[in-house]
């Protein structure tokens, strides 16, 4: 044979061998079903493995060992969210509530989760991060909108709360808390990650919708969000999401992880005031050196012992397979070639909302090469093919819930980041209704206001809308007329309308219209300003606050926090409830004297919380932690009062309509109890009390 033979027959050996090795282009919808089953099997297993600990309903997140007999026994909180939304997706309500009611349980006082916990119940990555903060209250919302239970919304609030409050000037929401840069002292990440801002868009526009103190502050953020997406972190010249933005240095991440680019277009859509379906060609055509500027992502890589290539996604990839250490310097692993399973089948879900449904099958068909097919592994999906490194962390090789969650998530087409299917598939209805317009009252009376509009239009269909008083929702209603009641005569009062279609789009909200009340006589009955505590009161019995007084001195006992921090953290409080109040916020703050007393224990410090549920719905919308009081050791009551500052403060005021109140009062620090002085008189003094801010 000669030479030009022998070319031609390598060639096209070449090309039979590339043939066999090209990822099959489409798999059918039994082969998804398969797959999806065998990853519920697994996940359940993993639930199953948690039960009789403290930790009992959430799901083990690795297949991970210390030795041959004992497991490493670790629960991420955004595993949780990953896997609760799979049951959810599996029709599993039963084992989706196991996960959200024990999440719900261990929810931190200020709204938050710590990273990760060990099945004892403690903490095991001591960092607070906003993105798996937000994960949880996006299975929230997934289960709200599945199964129209509000049973999460409490939780879902304190949440967003916590998370907004790490909002900054440029609109992006930063890290969270942690304790790995001041040895083990809490202190707020630098950082605003591209992908946790991501995760916030969708859920804020959600909740706005749900709660009507909430629309105003949870809007305006969600719109800052999306201008830190779109102005701040996203990368024209390259049609791509950078890593995130550094708070401390005011400089961009200069890293470019995969993840951004398929998550911006599920929870941005394919398009808006940037191409962001245009991240996914880029992720699919980055062919470079390996290097942060110059990145590949698409990786074929031998996955069995016949050398036979799987092609996926990676994380991010070094051509060098640099050394990769952690944020001390210390070496941890190499930065190689590889394939993330999770990540990959973020960018299936993304193909399948631009309508390529054959790529997004065929990436599926490629993650199910490595899915676990007997015994304990049967089902299980790894988190990466090669355990490298990324410019982040080791990427483990184990069955992990991220990847088989995402598998069944992926697999039956559910975008979480709206908690709706996506369908046909293309990217489902992103386009909001047309503002209503000519907003006008025909009719009013000394307590109430008539309200009507022109209809609004949409692509899909309007369903409904949502009148506005004062910037709050205060009715959904699906005509286009409404009539506000119970007002207060001669008094004015602001409306606007705004329209939402079934996919959850929402219009802006219409023109404002400021309406004036007849002249009559019907004055609001008034509410007290000040609430005395009332005897009665333990750790288990709630007592009350009243607007009249005692008539003589007695003492409630604050319980021991056992030699244990309890800062910030409300543990078996002495609790105090007054309900059915009504009034308006008068612009004031929050006072009290709580007249406490050690007695002769040294080193014990007390603390309050008060709280306010302004329309008695069993949700408080309003939490204020006051700084602890050190008491000192000598027998006799200390005023504990508001000068003592806030340690913390979720919510904002809104007014009074059958409302509650509720103090709690616990032990912060110390070994021993205390207590509270209750039902004093004024002629005694030192009365226990708090005064809101409301008339």
């Amino acid at each position: 044979m000669n030479k030009v033979k022998r070319k031609i027959v390598a060639v096209w050996l070449c090309i039979m061998l590339l043939v066999q090795v090209i990822p099959v282009a489409s798999v059918s919808a039994a082969d998804n079903a398969t797959a999806s089953n065998n990853a519920y099997t697994w996940l359940k297993a993993q639930q199953d493995l948690t039960a009789g600990f403290a930790m009992d309903g959430l799901v083990d997140s690795f297949d991970d060992w210390w030795n041959a007999t004992e497991r490493r026994q670790i629960v991420y909180t955004y595993d949780q969210a990953v896997a609760a939304i799979a049951f959810i997706v599996k029709g599993d309500r039963t084992r989706a509530e196991k996960v959200l009611n024990k999440m719900a349980a261990i929810q931190d006082p200020d709204g938050s989760w710590i990273n990760s916990y060990w099945w004892n119940g403690y903490g095991e990555e001591i960092r607070k991060h906003v993105g798996p903060v937000a994960w949880m209250v996006m299975a929230y919302m997934a289960y709200e909108k599945t199964y129209g239970s509000t049973t999460y919304q409490a939780s879902a609030k304190k949440a967003l709360d916590w998370a907004i409050s790490f909002q900054k000037s440029n609109g992006g929401i930063s890290g969270g808390r942690t304790t790995w840069d001041l040895n083990g002292a809490w202190s707020d990440e630098v950082w605003s990650s591209t992908e946790q801002n991501e995760d916030m868009y969708q859920i804020l526009k959600y909740y706005a919708g749900k709660f009507p103190d909430r629309t105003t502050a949870y809007n305006n953020a969600a719109t800052n969000v999306k201008s830190f997406l779109d102005n701040v972190v996203w990368d024209s010249a390259n049609n791509r999401w950078r890593g995130g933005w550094k708070n401390n240095t005011n400089l961009i991440d200069p890293s470019v992880p995969m993840d951004v680019n398929p998550w911006g277009v599920l929870a941005l859509g394919l398009s808006g005031t940037r191409n962001y379906q245009a991240s996914l060609s880029y992720i699919e055509n980055a062919n470079g050196a390996g290097t942060t500027e110059s990145p590949k992502y698409v990786q074929s890589l031998t996955y069995d012992g016949s050398g036979a290539l799987l092609t996926a996604y990676d994380f991010d990839w070094q051509y060098d397979c640099a050394v990769a250490n952690d944020q001390n310097g210390n070496p941890i692993g190499n930065r190689c070639a590889d394939v993330w399973f999770e990540g990959s089948a973020f960018m299936s879900l993304a193909y399948y909302m631009q309508g390529n449904q054959t790529k997004a099958d065929s990436i599926i068909n490629e993650i199910v090469k490595k899915q676990g097919t007997s015994g304990s592994l049967l089902g299980g999906v790894p988190y990466s093919l090669k355990g490298s490194n990324n410019n982040y962390w080791r990427m483990a090789m184990e069955n992990c819930v991220s990847s088989t969650g995402w598998l069944i998530i992926a697999a039956h087409r559910f975008n979480p980041f709206t908690g709706s299917y996506l369908t046909t598939g293309g990217g489902g209805d992103t386009t909001a209704p047309s503002v209503p317009a000519n907003l006008n009252s025909p009719a009013k009376t000394s307590n109430s206001i008539s309200l009507s509009w022109t209809a609004s239009t949409d692509n899909v269909g309007v369903t409904g809308y949502e009148v506005l008083k004062g910037g709050a929702v205060i009715a959904t209603v699906t005509g286009t007329s409404f009539t506000d009641t119970g007002l207060n005569a001669n008094t004015a009062y602001t409306y606007a309308v705004r329209a939402k279609d079934a996919a959850g789009n929402v219009s802006a909200n219409s023109s404002s219209l400021t309406i004036t009340t007849s002249t009559g006589s019907n004055p609001p009955t008034p509410t007290p300003s000040t609430l005395f505590v009332r005897d009665g009161a333990s750790s288990t019995v709630t007592g009350t606050l009243s607007s009249t007084a005692g008539s003589n001195a007695s003492s409630d006992a604050i319980v021991s926090g056992g030699g244990a921090n309890w800062d910030g953290n409300a543990h078996t409080p002495t609790t105090y409830v007054a309900s059915g109040l009504t009034g308006t916020y008068n612009n004031g703050a929050t006072a009290f004297n709580m007249y406490v007393d050690s007695l002769s224990s040294v080193g014990n410090g007390v603390q309050v919380r008060i709280s306010y549920d302004f329309t008695g719905d069993g949700t408080y919308d309003r939490l204020e932690t006051y700084n602890y009081f050190a008491t000192n050791d000598v027998t006799g009551s200390e005023d504990y009062n508001q000068s003592r500052g806030l340690k913390s403060s979720t919510g904002s005021f809104a007014n009074l309509s059958n409302g509650k109140v509720r103090v709690e009062i616990w032990s912060a620090i110390g070994n021993g109890s205390s207590e509270v002085r209750t039902d004093a008189t004024s002629s005694q003094g030192s009365q226990s009390k708090i005064v809101i801010p409301f008339s």
